[in-house]
């Protein structure tokens, strides 16, 4: 039986025809209270179950509460004991619908608002209802603008007004008010913002109703059931409407202005309005201005409901005693409450632990937080908590953040506190937003710490699975045509499945295969995107390369191809989808893997199978109510939306830890509350809410107040409430670690637990994988460590994984210490040396190693920059739409994220074009003649085969005959080389070189027609990133072979020498207001063509070997050198 306070006694004496107020601190026992009057309700003499309701502010907390009454009342019962507010409109406006004959009204989703409000947005219908002072169009589409207007709609319905009326009223008090200087009414802008949103909203609500008819929003259907009731209700026998004739209000400091007016509806009817709250833990305002219908429900009420809802008098009860916390914990939360506003209230601060109780008799008041059953509030005073611990700790590091949280839950889970264990169910972690929360549970899971989240629903855009999926949909839809880079990301995802390292071992394999086969065939290499592209296209047979990356990549072709076919034969997009997701072969994994118990596979398992639910259920519902949006604007919307999808499904009966935010915790209670996220800028968050349109100042004029929008005093309250509603969430311990480094700071609200700072807790990971880690870090640190040492032994025994210092990274001899060529070996051998990475080796050799040895990394501005040097070398005339139409015809093939990247990125390439015009004007009217384009050459110096090609030769006679031969090397970057870079610059040394060795063979007689021979390279021979083998999707560039027009040979070949080379810049970075600009390089001497040579057999020595040197200072860690060496440097943890 349960043991009641002689405080929450005066609230069963209350009278039941009047409105009462039950005020009371965080666990005094509110809800429990609450529960008890529900059930003592049904027991007077002439109640049935449809007399007595209570609501929650959310449908949690509502079957907690249904749950906690059916309990009590030793019952199942009929009907519905506990409600949300908009459950209650719905049951009203159902039974009314049933009254008249008409069909039920249904709820219409946020997102289909959303999708409806950003469809208006993107049209011209919405410019000119805007007109001239119409806000920016990068505002109109933005996510932020379509949440402001959402909440202005809200405004308009929980206020019950007409929105034509209520824009010309609003324009009308702003221009009264500017006569009369009233500083209550809203100024000019301000009231034209709010009219100007009104017509936006009027215009999407047109069109919902004729697209959805009978479809409300949740405010809508606050809005319809308070207007049913006003005409129709009545809590009497006969009335159309029966009404309760008693409604509990739990956490009434949540109650919007939409449930208030519905409330007040049927108050205005007959019923009795009972308020349990405290406004010390509000978090509505967050979601509009909260009313106060907990502290003054008779005013609130009759402002809400007229004249109808007063009642002769009002009753008020404080409770007076605190069950869920112990001297501790409610030191700290009566410490934060007494910092808030008291907004009317504040009898209720007074409230003492059960330790503590005061003797003397309580006047009408009290109070006890919502909670989950279990709530110590139900249990007898002896039973409140007496090992409580509040403890504020800093971390260096978001790692070592979740690192303390997942020690020290993983500790009370196990006891290893000298408590018994606590279950997973009695923790939680809360965070200030719900991104945060989606991090954080992810990451908690990682550390075998289960946990589900609580926080606002699924956004289905954040889980690659249905990312990928929507992928191969559109794909196999005919929508869009999967392009490499996507075809490499689904490789990595949960449908591939390769790791970034096994993703970049397919990436080297198909380069090597594809370099085989050009070189067998006499061809140039395709680029990598080409060899992806050509593997996604044969999803029957044996996969291109035989390795796990050759198999996972036929693996993603043959479920497109799945698709494809089922939408060939005339499928729907759902069934597409399935035949798709069919092919994946991943619902027994991942069933498997949720069911398997084990906490980060199994959380990441169920958050996978949520979310391909949520992509198939969408698809359901456009199919079911016959959409008239087109599937690909429908799938759009999904990667689009950050809305969390709303869900009825039954969540799992697994033991979690739940992460939520403050939003999440209302009502609810745990043995252990972690709070994360109190850092500055962030937690308080004073960035003033809905600026753009200004709701919340519409509502407050709305109320009768000044049109004002919330000061910083006003913000700063109501995120001081949220950390008071989390701290007060925990029963027995609370942990709250903020992250202090140099980018991040607590926050001032961190300061409010100094008295209770403890540095040093441990974030060591509380399993046997972070133990062996950490005993590895003890022994690597202090080798004589026996400790440490005796523990790795007995982890080693029992097959711990990484225990075995034999296994340890750093520890295993290399798999091979071999050169790449065996010069030694083999006499004969070469090394291939390509004039564009000369530098590159010699800068970082390991660099060098492994972007050639492990397929590098392509880039958008580097794939532009090959199709501006096709232009080039395809287009001989300055005519710079012909250069860009050479460009268009392949831009097809790069892969931009997003629209207004290809638009800018031409923008640029339009710029580089033009540039070429322009050098191609001057070299026009210049006395010099091209004599070859892409002209490859090859000359072997020692051991080194150097060879390469060189975008122009360009040639011109002196006066004593001697052929003077110019390279030029064309450039897209965006930053020019300094005199001294140009004079060394190594590539344009090594065409010059080429030159003066006779490697390109020329030929030529300046008074005759015959042309240069260009000699012929290997092309399987050419490096990975060099000019000739650029991994872009282009098309290889066609050699230039210029040979004689006549059978017989010229009399007599002229001397050719050297005459420089030159970079061309045609990057508007690079020019600014220059068409073109070139840095030249002097022609090589005699002593400068000895030392480069040497340079070059030098560098063939480095890439023939089989260690390749780390130059750490000069270029791996140095953030202005980027390249692919960075991660190869980390140490070994087993490295002292």
């Amino acid at each position: 039986m349960i043991e009641f306070d002689d405080s929450q006694q005066l609230v069963f004496a209350l009278d039941a025809g009047l409105h009462a107020s039950v005020l009371g601190a965080p666990g005094t026992g509110k809800t429990a209270t609450l529960v008890e009057s529900h059930v003592r309700a049904l027991e007077r003499d002439g109640w049935s179950e449809e007399d007595v309701l209570s609501l929650a502010p959310n449908r949690l907390s509502a079957g907690v509460l249904r749950q906690q009454i059916e309990e009590r009342a030793h019952t199942a019962m009929g009907g519905t004991a506990a409600r949300t507010a908009a459950s209650l409109a719905f049951s009203i406006l159902a039974r009314g619908a049933a009254l008249h004959g008409e069909d039920v009204p249904r709820l219409l989703t946020g997102t289909v608002q959303d999708e409806a409000i950003a469809t208006l947005l993107d049209s011209e219908d919405a410019r000119a209802m805007l007109g001239e002072s119409a806000f920016p169009p990068e505002v109109l589409i933005s996510p932020a603008f379509r949440g402001e207007l959402r909440e202005l709609w809200r405004v308009s319905d929980d206020y019950a007004r007409d929105r034509g009326e209520l824009a010309h009223e609003v324009l009308a008090a702003a221009a009264r008010g500017a006569r009369e200087a009233q500083s209550e009414a809203p100024d000019a802008g301000l009231a034209a913002r709010w009219a100007a949103g009104l017509s936006l909203i009027d215009a999407v609500a047109a069109k919902l109703r004729a697209d959805r008819p009978g479809e409300l929003s949740s405010s809508g259907l606050l809005r319809a059931a308070a207007a049913l009731v006003h005409a129709e209700g009545g809590v009497h026998d006969g009335a159309r409407l029966r009404l309760p004739k008693l409604i509990l209000v739990d956490d009434a400091q949540e109650t919007g202005e939409g449930a208030l007016a519905l409330i007040a509806a049927c108050a205005a009817r007959g019923s009795s309005v009972w308020a349990f709250g405290d406004p010390d833990v509000s978090t509505a305002a967050f979601q509009g201005e909260a009313s106060d219908l907990a502290v003054h429900p008779e005013h609130e009420l009759v402002r809400r409901g007229g004249a109808g809802a007063q009642r002769d008098a009002q009753q008020r009860v404080v409770l007076a005693t605190v069950h869920r916390h112990g001297a501790l914990l409610r030191g700290l939360v009566a410490d934060l409450s007494g910092r808030v506003g008291n907004r009317g209230a504040g009898q209720q601060r007074a409230a003492v632990p059960v330790a503590q109780r005061v003797t003397s008799q309580p006047t009408q008041q009290t109070n006890q937080s919502a909670s989950q059953p279990g709530d110590p509030a139900t249990n007898p005073p002896e039973a409140a908590p007496t090992t409580e611990q509040v403890r504020f700790t800093l971390a260096q590091s978001v790692t070592e953040q979740l690192g303390i949280v997942a020690h020290q839950l993983r500790t009370r889970r196990l006891g290893l506190d000298g408590g018994a264990p606590l279950d997973w169910s009695d923790m939680a972690v809360i965070c200030r937003s719900r991104a945060d929360a989606v991090r954080t549970s992810r990451a908690l899971a990682l550390h075998q710490v289960p946990t589900a989240l609580a926080a606002g629903g699924l956004v289905l855009r954040e889980h690659q699975l249905v990312r990928d999926l929507i992928c191969l949909l559109r794909h196999a839809l005919g929508e869009t045509t999967i392009g490499p880079s996507e075809v490499l990301e689904i490789v990595g995802g949960p449908i591939g499945g390769l790791d970034p390292v096994a993703r970049r071992r397919l990436r080297r394999e198909l380069l090597i295969s594809e370099r085989r086969a050009a070189a067998a065939e006499g061809r140039a290499p395709s680029s990598i995107e080409e060899c992806v592209f050509a593997a996604f296209q044969l999803p029957a047979g044996e996969p291109v390369v035989d390795s796990a990356g050759g198999r996972a990549l036929r693996k993603v072709a043959r479920v497109a191809d799945a698709g494809k076919r089922v939408r060939t034969a005339g499928g729907t997009a759902r069934e597409t989808l399935w035949a798709v997701w069919d092919e994946t072969k991943l619902a027994a994994k991942l069933q498997a893997e949720a069911l398997d118990g084990r906490p980060a596979r199994a959380d990441e398992a169920n958050r996978a199978l949520d979310a391909v639910m949520g992509l198939f259920f969408a698809l359901q519902r456009h199919e079911e109510t016959d959409s008239a949006q087109p599937i690909a604007e429908l799938l759009a919307d999904i990667m689009e939306n950050t809305l969390p999808e709303d869900s009825l499904a039954r969540q799992s009966d697994r033991q979690m830890v739940t992460v939520t935010t403050p939003q999440g915790a209302i009502g609810r209670e745990f043995g252990v509350v972690a709070v994360l996220g109190l850092q500055d800028g962030s937690w308080p968050n004073l960035r003033a809410r809905g600026m753009l349109l200004g709701s919340v100042a519409l509502e407050r004029w709305l109320r009768g107040g000044p049109a004002s929008t919330p000061s910083r005093r006003d913000t700063i309250h109501d995120e001081l409430r949220l950390l008071t509603l989390c701290c007060a969430r925990a029963s027995d311990e609370l942990l709250v670690v903020a992250i202090a480094d140099e980018e991040q700071h607590p926050s001032a609200f961190f300061r409010f637990g100094e008295a209770h700072r403890q540095e040093g807790l441990p974030s060591a990971r509380l399993t046997l994988r972070g133990a062996t880690a950490q005993m590895r870090r003890e022994l690597v640190r202090d080798p004589a460590n026996d400790e440490a040492l005796d523990t790795l032994s007995a982890l080693t025994r029992a097959g711990v994984p990484g225990a075995d210092p034999e296994t340890w990274y750093g520890v295993a001899a290399a798999s091979t210490q071999r050169p790449l060529i065996d010069l030694a070996g083999d006499p004969e051998a070469t090394v291939p040396v390509s004039p564009s990475q000369l530098e590159r080796v010699e800068q970082c050799p390991l660099n060098w190693a492994v972007a050639v040895l492990g397929g590098g990394s392509g880039n958008i501005a580097s794939s532009i920059g090959t199709l501006v040097h096709h232009a080039f070398e395809t287009v001989a005339e300055p005519d710079p739409d012909k250069l860009m139409a050479a460009v268009r015809s392949q831009w097809s093939k790069l892969p931009f994220d997003t629209e207004w990247e290809s638009q800018r990125s031409e923008r640029t390439a339009q710029a580089m074009v033009d540039g070429l015009a322009g050098y191609l004007r001057e070299f026009a009217s210049s006395d010099r003649e091209l004599l070859g384009q892409e002209a490859r050459f090859q000359t072997v110096i020692e051991r080194a085969l150097l060879r390469g090609s060189a975008d122009r030769l360009e040639g011109r006679t002196l006066p004593d005959g001697t052929l003077e031969v110019t390279v030029l090397d064309l450039k897209t970057g965006r930053t020019l080389p300094t005199a001294n870079e140009t004079a060394e610059h190594a590539q344009l040394q090594a065409y010059q070189l080429g030159v003066a060795l006779g490697a390109f063979a020329l030929g030529h007689d300046a008074h005759h027609d015959d042309a240069v021979t260009v000699a012929p390279q290997d092309a399987a021979g050419v490096e990975s990133g060099s000019d000739a083998a650029q991994e872009v999707p282009a098309e290889p560039a066609t050699e230039t072979a210029l040979t004689p027009e006549s059978d017989s040979a010229p009399e007599s070949e002229p001397e050719v020498v050297t005459g420089g080379a030159r970079l061309l810049y045609v990057h508007p970075d690079a020019t600014k207001a220059n068409a073109f600009v070139e840095r030249a390089q002097a022609p090589i001497t005699d002593e400068m063509k000895e030392a480069f040579m040497q340079r070059i057999a030098n560098a063939a020595q480095v890439m023939a070997a089989g260690e390749f040197t780390a130059r750490v200072e000069h270029h791996c860690s140095d953030q202005y050198k980027p390249g692919e060496c960075q991660i190869h440097i980390i140490p070994a943890v087993s490295r002292a």
